[in-house]
């Protein structure tokens, strides 16, 4: 039987649930999820363990189903301050935990680091947004080498969400389904399978195989890894120490463990060069935070992905790596993330300098962590 990437890998999203996220922010505070009586929630020493009792009815309220020995951690940004909250599940009970520094697999919104790269390259003229997929190999493509480079950041290629001959991996592990995809299988993708699902340009379709390779072109570009390249463009220039997109480069110490929505423990992912560029990244939200903080500024690297580059409708558009919402009074930077054993959610209103971070170490969780991280980014703009 033929071997298959999970389809619920490095996530599937982005606009991945676009009409929930707007009539979240439509209609604010007034959408909270009805807890059924028959179900078991967890009990909560939140009111006592978080100052902000705001902030504890939300937590309640989103988290009451939080897996045993899962944890959260959270970044809040408001009014130039950072707030780090840590909530953990023991023995089904909510408690506030100090994880700010704990390490956490980000799935992708590792895709709005790479496009970050792409801007820094164009800015340094190692890169153009309108150079072809084609003109980054030595070697014909069967199809799609029209493609741009901008096209790969905002999901335009045409390209499908995964490739279709991982039955060539031998030795693909489907709990570690990015580690083996080598240049060799690219290769034979690109000349010898590749079939556009759209023309290049016309349509958005969420593609994490053309995520990694842009972040593969781009690192090749500069004779480097995938990780010199985020080390060299932003983790040092940030101070975001305990970053990076190598899971043997990770604090082992700090590494939180990696669980299914039942709370047991799987695997963590890694990532060959091909793919590393669509959601390898491990960090904390006190590194994050320096990310987002940094995406407030007026920075020419970091304003080119803010800016919309193909219309989604519905008053959304995507940008370079980032969705962009635009409703009433916001405008909102999103991208989630998710692998085996991770989920993620990043919102940041650059004109409010508010931003709200959420990171789980439970996989497929967005149902959770996407609304509570809409509802903090509601509570900080009152």
């Amino acid at each position: 039987m033929k071997k298959k990437l999970r389809q619920k890998s490095v996530k599937r999203r982005t606009v991945y649930n676009l009409k929930y996220l707007l009539t979240l922010i439509v209609i604010g505070m007034a959408f909270a999820s009805c807890k059924d009586d028959d179900d078991t929630f967890a009990s909560s020493t939140l009111q006592n363990d978080i100052a902000n009792q705001a902030y504890v009815h939300i937590l309640e309220n989103r988290l009451s189903k939080l897996p045993d020995n899962a944890q959260v951690a959270i970044a809040v940004i408001h009014e130039g301050n950072t707030e780090f909250i840590g909530v953990t599940n023991e023995n089904s009970t909510l408690q506030g935990t100090n994880n700010a520094d704990k390490i956490f697999e980000i799935g992708s919104i590792t895709k709005v680091f790479t496009s970050i790269c792409l801007s820094e390259m164009v800015n340094l003229n190692e890169a153009s947004l309108t150079e072809t997929l084609q003109s980054q190999f030595d070697f014909p493509m069967r199809a799609g080498g029209d493609i741009t480079l901008q096209q790969l950041a905002n999901h335009t290629s045409g390209l499908p969400r995964l490739p279709t001959n991982t039955d060539e991996v031998q030795g693909l592990d489907l709990e570690n389904p990015y580690a083996i995809y080598t240049y060799d299988h690219l290769k034979s993708y690109l000349q010898n399978h590749i079939a556009l699902n759209a023309a290049s340009g016309t349509n958005y379709e969420y593609s994490n195989l053309g995520m990694g390779i842009l972040g593969y072109t781009l690192s090749q570009k500069r004779n480097s890894t995938f990780e010199e390249m985020l080390q060299a463009f932003i983790f040092n220039p940030l101070g975001m120490t305990s970053t990076t997109t190598l899971l043997e480069r990770a604090d082992a110490s700090r590494l939180v463990e990696p669980r299914d929505i039942n709370g047991n423990i799987v695997s963590y992912w890694d990532f060959a060069e091909t793919m590393t560029g669509a959601g390898s990244i491990k960090s904390s939200v006190t590194d994050m935070s320096k990310f987002i903080l940094k995406n407030f500024e007026d920075d020419a690297t970091y304003n080119l992905p803010q800016k919309a580059t193909f219309d989604l409708g519905n008053g959304a558009q995507m940008g370079l790596g980032w969705a962009i919402y635009e409703q009433g009074e916001f405008t909102i930077l999103t991208h989630d993330g998710g692998t085996g054993g991770f989920s993620s959610m990043l919102m940041i209103d650059k004109h409010k300098k508010i931003a709200a971070l959420v990171l789980s170490n439970v996989e497929d969780y967005h149902n959770a962590i996407s609304p509570l991280c809409n509802d903090l980014i509601l509570e900080i703009s009152k």
